[in-house]
């Protein structure tokens, strides 16, 4: 319960559903993406600054808790059809994201496979050849080098494995969680 006090305090809980609130304030809807990309709202890529903040924002909040984002903008702007332009148009990203990540994953364990292939052949020829020719130097030499080559190989498809397949599914759990978080629009409070 301490550590959902702590969330409080940094994030705000919308009441109305009890999600944790990323709050970015907008100027105008088309704030949200890149300035320089000319493609309606659906195809343009993310302002950086944006994408930034909703990455380091999301791997804030633990994935037990829901969010939502919480778009800001100045009253008397608002327009439904900009609104729903918007979420298209962040959903698209995420989703291009996620597609983009999902094929990067699919190329890493493609080169696993490979590596590991590779990886017992070596130590396979290798067994072959200590057993079928003689203690020659240079065949002790091409041995070692085949172990050394496979054990290498079966490393990296390790490393592969570990390591970066977990950072890059971690960046895809974090952008299916942007996708499926609710995006809400709401105006200012009007300052007198």
């Amino acid at each position: 319960m301490e550590q959902n006090s702590l969330f409080s305090e940094i994030y705000a809980i919308d009441p109305a559903t009890d999600l944790y609130m990323i709050e970015i304030a907008l100027d105008r809807y088309a704030d949200v993406f890149n300035e320089w990309d000319p493609a309606p709202f659906k195809r343009r890529s993310l302002d950086d600054d944006l994408e930034l903040y909703l990455e380091g924002s999301s791997e804030e909040i633990p994935l037990c808790y829901a969010i939502e984002l919480c778009f800001t903008i100045p009253p008397g702007i608002r327009d439904e059809h900009l609104e729903e332009e918007t979420r298209n148009g962040l959903r698209n990203s995420f989703l291009f994201k996620m597609y983009l990540l999902r094929r990067e994953l699919a190329k890493i364990n493609t080169q696993i496979l490979r590596y590991i292939v590779l990886g017992f052949l070596c130590l396979w020829i290798s067994a072959i050849l200590s057993k079928r020719l003689g203690a020659d130097t240079l065949v002790s030499l091409i041995i070692d080098a085949l172990i050394i080559g496979g054990w290498v190989f079966l490393w990296e498809a390790v490393s592969l494995f570990f390591f970066t397949n977990r950072e890059i599914y971690h960046r895809y759990r974090l952008y299916k969680r942007l996708y499926d978080s609710p995006i809400v629009f709401r105006e200012t409070a009007k300052t007198t």
